[in-house]
This record gives structure tokens, C-alpha cells and sequence, in this order.
């Protein structure tokens, strides 16, 4: 009979005690794959989303710029605006490569609402990997949608099928018909789910004529940034910062809540390996006479310590693994899961396989498995045989 055979008829003996054990391992280690597979997948997802932004720095009225920002990244209104001459101010300035002028906002059709975001030919510029089918929208009233939007409206709506058609939308209560002058091709961000129409049109349809939401800034010397938006806010009412900055402080907040989580999962862990501490004494105390009758036909002290250690570490190692397992599959389900605590979700799924996630969750609860076992296996080990015997 091998240690195998052993430490697994030990476990069998015990159903609901090991059971237990091993359930709690597995809660404890399913949560600890999700928050580091989702945090991970949440960061790419945020970095890729900003350098889609195709911008190095963001210009918009002074205030809170991360949160306006944020707001913009998920298609809503910012309240806070620009006089649209601070545009041209900002492109006489040294350094300055390209500035885009946006406008966000939104409009209503199939019953759904949908982004709008009034641009000039500069956000070309900007983003330079853009494919568009048709042309890009030069007159008042022209759009061009995102992949997404153009399939669904050609799927949906009955006045849309090909580029040349137009769309009756609700904007600010009012109906109004916009033309669909080209497609964007997939790029994998939000700009698959946006519509894109002329700065103009759009500052009328959301009444902001005049003014901008955020300008979006391109240098020509990325050691002269710093430089730069010293200069851009000498402009009254205006604030800048780096999409660097941004994505930095996104990853702060984003660390400070995963590591008060972790905390939560630090002390589900303990918890379990308690739970593995106790059925393991328990072990002991139940097969005393076992142990001395082992030690009696021969075997040494090691190979009890070995056996109970191992059967604690087998407990540990079924609960990482069944963890990593059920972890991978909640995972998958991660942008539903972040829609209902994070505001801003990045458009590419989150919940993606982590390598780093499966290999911590799986070995996290081997050490505190062999923490917890270490003293139950000692303790079976110093046992004297004799007294082993006699007990009862």
C-alpha cells in the first residue's frame, strides 16, 4: 500500500469533515483567481480603451478632468464646456501636433439611446488605424456609424440597409433625420458603438453651439508634455492631463479596492486552513492507536509526519484546484459582474484566463495548507507507540 493509497482512504474515512475543509479552500481560492484575473483583464481593457482615445493629452473645463473623462469614455454628457476658440489657442501652442475638438452626447432610436460625438477632420489625425467605408461626414445631418450601431440599424430599423440612407433619431425631444454617409470598420473600442457626425451638427442637435467638450491633444515632442499642459492651462478655465494619468489613476483605485479584498480573501484563507488545522487534530486524535500500531510493525516518525502533512496538503491542493477551476468560470462572466460595482467598463471582455491568477489561487492555499498541517503531522509524528496502544 503507498502513501497515495493511505492519505486518500485517511480522507475518505473523514467525508464531511474533509468535505468541509476542502469547501472552504475552494471559496476562498475561486474569489482570490476572480479579483486578480479581473483586475488584470480590467487594466488591459482600460489601457487599450485609452490609446484608442487616440490622444496623449485631454483638454476640458476645469474641474475634475478624471471624472469628466470617465463620463466621456462611457458615452455620457459632461455638463462642464469650453468655448470652442480655445481650440485654436491651443493648436498655436509649441509642442502642439494636432488638437480635435469633441462634442458628447446622445440620441434616441430603435428605443435605445446611442452616442453622438460631433468631430472635425483633426480626429483623423488622432487615429490614424480608422477605416472608414463611404466618407467621412462633412455637411450638417451626415453620420457615420460604428460597425456595431450599422449592423444592428441594418438588422432593426426599416429605413436603414446601406450607406446613403438616412434614420429618423429623437435628439433632445426632438426628431430630427440623419444621413448615413459612411461605416467605420471594427476597431475593438467604443468607437464600434459610437456615432460620429460633424462638430456642428453636433453642437446644434445638443444645443451647444460655441462650445466643446474636451479637445484631444496630440505633441510633437512626448518630453515636452509636462511643458505643454503647463502652457494649455495658462488658458483661463481650462485643465489638461495625460492619458498616462489618467490610466494611473484608474490602476490606484482599482489597487486600493483589490487590496481590501484581498484582506477579506487573506482571512477566508486562514479560515480554511484552521478548518484543515482542526479535521487534521481531529485525525490524530481518532487514529492514535493506528499510529502506534504503525510505529509498532516499523514505520519511523517521518513517515507518520509525512503521511498527515500530505493528507492536509492534499485537502489544500483539492480546494486550489477546484478554485482555479470554478474561479476560470466566473470569470467569464466578469463584464457582467463589473457592470454591477464599476461605472466605466471597457469594451473588450475582462474576464479572460490568467496563467498568474490560477497558479496563485492554486499555490496561496498549498502554504497555508502546509502551515495549518504542520502541527497535527508533529504531534502525530512525537507520538510513543506504547502509549499509543493502550489508548482507548
Amino acid at each position: 500500500m503507498n502513501m497515495f493509497t493511505i492519505v486518500w482512504d485517511g480522507i475518505r474515512r473523514r467525508k464531511i469533515r474533509s468535505l468541509l475543509s476542502i469547501l472552504g479552500i475552494t471559496i476562498a481560492a475561486t474569489a482570490l483567481f476572480s479579483l486578480i484575473s479581473l483586475r488584470q483583464g480590467y487594466e488591459r481593457g482600460m489601457r487599450a480603451e485609452l490609446e484608442n482615445m487616440g490622444a496623449q493629452i485631454v483638454a476640458v473645463a476645469k474641474g475634475c478632468p478624471y471624472e469628466a473623462i470617465a463620463v466621456i469614455m462611457i458615452g455620457g454628457q459632461v455638463p462642464a464646456t469650453l468655448p470652442e476658440d480655445v481650440v485654436e489657442q491651443i493648436q498655436k501652442l509649441p509642442n502642439v501636433a494636432s488638437a480635435s475638438p469633441n462634442v458628447y452626447g446622445a440620441y434616441k432610436y430603435l428605443g435605445l439611446s446611442h452616442p453622438l460625438i460631433g468631430i472635425t477632420p483633426e480626429e483623423l489625425k488622432l487615429k490614424s488605424w480608422w477605416k472608414i467605408q463611404g466618407r467621412f461626414p462633412r455637411n450638417f445631418g451626415e453620420v457615420v456609424l460604428g460597425s456595431v450601431e450599422a449592423k444592428v440599424f441594418a438588422d432593426k430599423s426599416g429605413e436603414y440597409k446601406k450607406i446613403g440612407d438616412s434614420i429618423t433619431v429623437t435628439v433632445g425631444g426632438k426628431k430630427t433625420s440623419l444621413k448615413v454617409v459612411g461605416i467605420l470598420e471594427a476597431t475593438g473600442s467604443k468607437d464600434d458603438y459610437s456615432t460620429y457626425t460633424t462638430l456642428e451638427t453636433a453642437q446644434k442637435l445638443l444645443n451647444l453651439q460655441g462650445r466643446v467638450v474636451a479637445i484631444n491633444i496630440r505633441v510633437t515632442d512626448i518630453g515636452g508634455v509636462p511643458a505643454t499642459i503647463e502652457d494649455i492651462e495658462k488658458i483661463p478655465d481650462v485643465q489638461a492631463v495625460t492619458v498616462a494619468q489618467v490610466l494611473g489613476t484608474i490602476q490606484n483605485l482599482v489597487q486600493a479596492g483589490q487590496n481590501m479584498l484581498f484582506l477579506v480573501m487573506l482571512v477566508a484563507l486562514v479560515i480554511g486552513g484552521l478548518g484543515t488545522m482542526n479535521t487534521m487534530l481531529m485525525a490524530v486524535f481518532e487514529r492514535t492507536r493506528e499510529i502506534g500500531l504503525m510505529k509498532a510493525i516499523g514505520a519511523s516518525s517521518w513517515q507518520i509526519f509525512r503521511l498527515f502533512l500530505f493528507e492536509g496538503l492534499a485537502m489544500c491542493l483539492l480546494g486550489g484546484l477546484f478554485g482555479a477551476g470554478v474561479g476560470s468560470l466566473t470569470t467569464l462572466m466578469g463584464d457582467v459582474i463589473l457592470k454591477q460595482f464599476v461605472s466605466v467598463v471597457p469594451t473588450q471582455s475582462v474576464g479572460q484566463f490568467s496563467w498568474y491568477a490560477a497558479a496563485v489561487s492554486v499555490l496561496f492555499p498549498v502554504g497555508v495548507g502546509i502551515l495549518s498541517t504542520l502541527y497535527p503531522a508533529l504531534r502525530a509524528a512525537r507520538l510513543n507507540p506504547i502509549e499509543a496502544l493502550r489508548n482507548e
